[in-house]
């Protein structure tokens, strides 16, 4: 391996220094280089400190560098390889282990390399996991017990368990997404709520950067499509007990065809509360895989395009939403439309590697996630 000429430049109003790829010699002047005062710079030493040189070895082992600049808690590298997505898993898992991160970008045709301190991941504390858990289940009870079935006990304690194990499945989902692609993340928080479900869902926290897109689409889809699975079972054999769907008007699209396929119509009524659970579920679902933001269905969107192009569909889908009442009544898709705007109003950072292509394998995961959003889309019912 050659080794790359440094130079360390500082500026000679404001003092800014940093290290570049550069052979100048010791005194040379640079007119307007200065990024921070925008004046005239001086090589003021030929070689880097010991941190510099390292790091500028452990890129070389994996990428050709064509030029460099450090900053304050970076540095910033233009590169090329024959492969390379192969090339940043390498450097990305040798990174890791001195304690540095490299995120890779494609600027202008060129592939771009930031290199910083790994950032701290703090531990989690499972009692605050198991004091939601314990918690959502006793608001979900209540909420089946109180506003749903009218006082029946077995049927709140039932809808309370299969709702808990739909969202549990769910972010089992994401949990082995994230342990099979090296992400760092939390146990599932369940969110007890003082509504009509007893629950505003359950998240898991991310706790370190996604490696690639093809983590971040596995990741995005495993949880929806593992929660669907599970509904599946449970909205038949709530259907076999009681064919009603909850009379809201709408109903999932896959709910009504079990419907159909079970008993040849769709009547509305009090539902089974298995069936029930599986129909908020399957509606949640829904809303999650749209491509919007950091849902789930806006992680595989973000996996598939660039992030203007992601975040423009996702103001795009939020206003035609927003404004769907007018043209779809019956059906409240202005809901999501305002949450959407509401709560994804930056771009989606993507995935470390935000330049190799999808594999085959996460192009039918997006797919597949893809025939699920239509199954779950509501329809009208009664």
């Amino acid at each position: 391996m050659k080794k790359l000429p440094v130079a360390k430049f500082e500026c000679l109003k404001c003092k800014h220094s940093d290290y570049r790829m550069s052979a100048q010699e010791v005194g040379e002047l640079v007119p307007s280089e200065c990024p921070r005062c925008g004046k005239d710079m001086k090589v003021v030493a030929k070689e880097p400190p010991k941190w510099l040189a390292e790091l500028l070895a452990l890129v070389a082992k994996h990428f050709e560098i064509s030029d460099f600049v450090t900053s304050k808690d970076r540095i910033e590298l233009e590169v090329a390889a024959p492969d390379s997505k192969r090339s940043f898993r390498s450097l990305l898992d040798a990174a890791k282990r001195k304690g540095f991160l490299p995120v890779m970008r494609g600027r202008e045709g060129e592939l771009k390399l930031i290199v910083m301190r790994y950032p701290r991941i703090s531990r989690g504390n499972i009692a605050i996991n198991l004091l939601l858990l314990g918690a959502t289940f006793l608001t979900t009870f209540a909420a089946g017990y109180f506003w749903i079935f009218d006082g029946k006990t077995l049927y709140a304690a039932l809808f309370s368990g299969t709702i808990m194990l739909m969202l549990g499945a769910h972010e089992l989902g994401h949990k082995i997404a994230a342990w099979r692609n090296g992400v760092e993340s939390t146990l599932p928080y369940f969110i007890p709520a003082p509504t009509m479900l007893g629950t505003l869902g359950a998240v898991i926290r991310i706790k370190s950067p996604i490696p690639t897109k093809e983590a971040l689409v596995e990741m995005g889809a495993s949880g929806p499509l593992f929660g669907f699975l599970v509904a599946l079972p449970l909205v038949t054999i709530g259907l076999m007990q009681n064919p009603a769907a909850p009379d809201f008007g709408f109903t999932p699209a896959i709910y009504a065809m079990l419907q159909l396929l079970t008993f040849g119509h769709m009547p509305v009524g009090e539902p089974n509360p298995l069936a029930f659970a599986g129909w908020v579920v399957l509606l949640v679902t829904m809303f999650n895989l749209l491509p919007a933001g950091q849902l789930d269905g806006g992680h595989i969107a973000r996996g598939l395009m660039s992030r203007g192009w992601h975040y423009g569909l996702t103001r795009a889908l939020g206003f035609s939403l927003l404004f769907s009442g007018l043209f779809i009544p019956g059906i409240p898709l202005w809901i999501f439309g305002f949450l959407i705007l509401l709560l994804f109003r930056g771009y989606h950072v993507g995935a470390l590697d935000d330049v190799s292509k999808l594999s085959k394998r996460q192009k039918l995961l997006a797919a597949a996630t893809f025939i699920v959003f239509l199954l779950c889309l509501p329809i009208p019912s009664g």
